[in-house]
């Protein structure tokens, strides 16, 4: 694959998972993750390396998206800064721990749980209404902290912003799903600061335009158009019900998880 159909894709690739980010709350890692790797590969990269680089390349490009997208639903009423404060060093500390051990990890490995995840979770979305909450409210002490921290670790593993798994601890805590959406964008925010320092720094650069695992060239086509589309999501969600962004999200999933899944048995 030629450097401007690289290029391309990831444009589109952004441009697409922005507009989830902004729907869902979610970073955009599982649309971003399979690109990447897939054009990585088809350009010659070794399966191991460019797994590295599409989940660094990911995570530190949710970040101008999740700022986006949380201002969004700031403005719509369905997030708040306590979450931050409450949740974001628990995350935090799960992604940088998850970013260093993560290139000890075989890429393959990577793709194959995180596809896994995404299917099995894709079942709780697709039938909101036959999952009822398993809490009053949502968890604090010592659950809050397990959570907070498994949200980041499994973030740091698989390139994704944490707005899957902030979605499912919130709602299955009875949160709506717009105001669940709110918070998983927040964690988009506490999760790509620390997971890019951690992933320009757990590994030397493969080449001239990567940092670390970070590959920059590939960044500059990805973030921009992701921020513009988490905006624009952002503004649709507050329009649509929760039950048909439930739903949503669970196609989304089903369809990253297949072809992740696929790729690492490949």
């Amino acid at each position: 694959m030629s450097m401007t159909m690289l290029a391309v894709l990831g444009l589109v690739a952004g441009s697409a998972a922005g507009l989830l980010a902004g729907l869902l709350g979610i970073g955009g890692g599982i649309v971003i993750v399979p690109v990447v790797y897939y054009g990585l590969v088809q350009s010659g990269v070794a399966p191991d390396q460019a797994a590295h680089v599409a989940v660094a390349t990911s995570l530190a490009a949710i970040g101008p998206a999740a700022i986006t997208s949380f201002l969004g639903h700031w403005r719509a009423g369905h997030a708040d800064l306590s979450f931050l404060r409450d949740w974001g060093p628990g995350i935090a500390v799960g992604v940088v721990v998850a970013q260093f051990m993560a290139p000890h990890v075989r890429g393959a490995v990577l793709s194959g749980v995180f596809g896994l995840f995404c299917l099995v979770f894709a079942v709780r979305f697709a039938f909101p209404a036959y999952f009822k909450p398993f809490l009053a409210t949502a968890p604090g002490g010592t659950f809050r902290i397990a959570s907070a921290l498994g949200i980041g670790a499994v973030s740091g593993f698989a390139g994704i912003g944490g707005g899957i798994l902030t979605n499912i601890v919130m709602v299955v805590s009875g949160l709506p799903m717009h105001k669940s959406i709110g918070r998983a964008a927040a964690a988009g925010v506490v999760v790509s600061v620390p997971a890019s320092i951690a992933a320009a720094l757990a590994s030397q650069a493969q080449n001239a335009t990567a940092v670390g695992s970070i590959d920059l060239a590939i960044w500059i086509c990805i973030a921009p158009a992701q921020a513009v589309g988490a905006w624009i999501g952002a503004r649709l969600a507050a329009r649509i019900e929760g039950d048909h962004l439930s739903r949503l999200l669970a196609v989304t999933l089903c369809g990253t998880g297949a072809s992740m899944l696929y790729a690492s048995w490949s």
